[in-house]
């Protein structure tokens, strides 16, 4: 990273890592107490592509925060919580930047302040659950569970208490991976056990981690440094800026996931032009559709099914990764209803009809012509 930081928010929107905030110099820590004054928190906001290896620098947070949580909304990146010094007061910000046009926008706070929450997206709308609710006594942890809508850009409260959620750790693939300081433990949801897997090169706190195409990736965190002797050292904490990244279990035998966008099951089109849009959750190296069951036709892209008859019609993606996988989709069926002529395919039969009678009237005009002209020669 272009920027060495810890304890900051990290979010991955069309393929490309966001991170965001943190503490930026920790110091040294009087006695190794965490949160030295000498810590500086930063506001700046940077963007990895995962296809070019390389870091950009993005309009920076309008609060700077640590320990805030990032998430993902519909494409726009929702920074929520956490504090303004290390050990400063919880937060209640609620701040969202738009990676299309660069910029940022203060939206309803967060009604309960809380730093260190575990956050996720459902449907939209935002779980913003547990965290810390005061500084007093080292804090204390809140089972609270409170939802933000965008859409409406209010807040209501979940019924229902949640339990501490570690704030560095992934949902991915039925998995849940844990990155805790230098160890990664999985939690296998279809087994019901963890696991370990290899330990995360860096003893670091305060790593952020994502997943992007199949693959994760640990950004960031603390080092702590010791000098000698040890039994007279006071420890010294700082950001790091170095970017790991582990290939988990399965990885290169998941076939693509694709889903077809622009048509719905059963639905009707009264247009014989059809358009077929779809995603794919994973690099590819074919692609192509099946419609009425003919054979694939290989595309690159979003494309237009033409002229398509009055009928029921359907169609299926298909797609191949460069390890052999081949995924497919759902096979959708729909119905091209109330074309008119002027937009449906003409038939031979019905060209040939109008030849014909286009010649009778040449035949039939062109006789009268000659009858009067003949009857005025007279």
């Amino acid at each position: 990273m272009r920027h060495a930081r810890s304890y900051f928010g990290t979010v991955v929107v069309d393929g490309k890592i966001y991170v965001m905030g943190g503490i930026d110099k920790e110091g040294v820590k009087p006695g190794g107490s965490f949160g030295s004054p000498f810590a500086e928190v930063i506001g700046a906001v940077e963007r990895y592509d995962p296809q070019t290896n390389t870091w950009m620098d993005m309009s920076p947070m309008p609060t700077p925060r640590c320990y805030s949580i990032a998430v993902n909304s519909m494409g726009k990146i929702y920074c929520i919580g956490g504090r303004s010094t290390p050990l400063g007061h919880p937060l209640a910000v609620n701040e969202v930047y738009d990676p299309v046009t660069d910029s940022w926008e203060k939206k309803a706070a967060l009604p309960t302040p809380r730093t260190v929450v575990s956050a996720c997206v459902v449907n939209g709308s935002i779980y913003v659950m547990g965290g810390i609710i005061t500084t007093s006594d080292g804090g204390s942890y809140s089972e609270l569970c409170e939802v933000y809508d965008p859409v409406e850009d209010t807040w209501s409260v979940y019924d229902g208490p949640w339990p501490e959620v570690p704030s560095t750790s992934l949902v991915f693939d039925n998995r849940q991976y844990v990155c805790n300081g230098v160890w990664l433990q999985i939690y296998d949801f279809a087994g019901a056990s963890w696991m370990y897997g290899p330990d995360v090169p860096g003893e670091r706190q305060g790593r952020g981690i994502v997943a992007v195409d199949g693959l994760l990736y640990t950004l960031g965190g603390c080092i702590e440094t010791h000098s000698f002797p040890f039994y007279m050292d006071t420890p010294e904490r700082v950001s790091s800026r170095g970017v790991f990244v582990y290939t988990p279990f399965g990885y290169g035998r998941i076939p693509p996931e694709i889903s077809i966008l622009s048509l719905k099951e059963g639905g009707e089109y009264n247009f014989s032009n059809v358009t077929l849009e779809f995603s794919i959750k994973q690099p590819v190296v074919w692609m192509g559709y099946s419609l009425d069951g003919q054979a694939n036709v290989t595309i690159e892209g979003n494309v237009t099914l033409p002229e398509l008859s009055n009928g029921h019609h359907s169609v299926r993606m298909f797609a191949e990764d460069k390890y052999g996988n081949r995924g497919a989709s759902e096979t959708i069926t729909f119905s091209v209803v109330n074309v008119s002529l002027v937009n449906a395919p003409l038939s031979m039969s019905f060209i040939v009809a109008v030849v014909v009678t286009v010649a009778v009237a040449v035949v039939v005009c062109g006789s009268l012509l000659f009858l009067f002209l003949r009857k005025h020669r007279r």
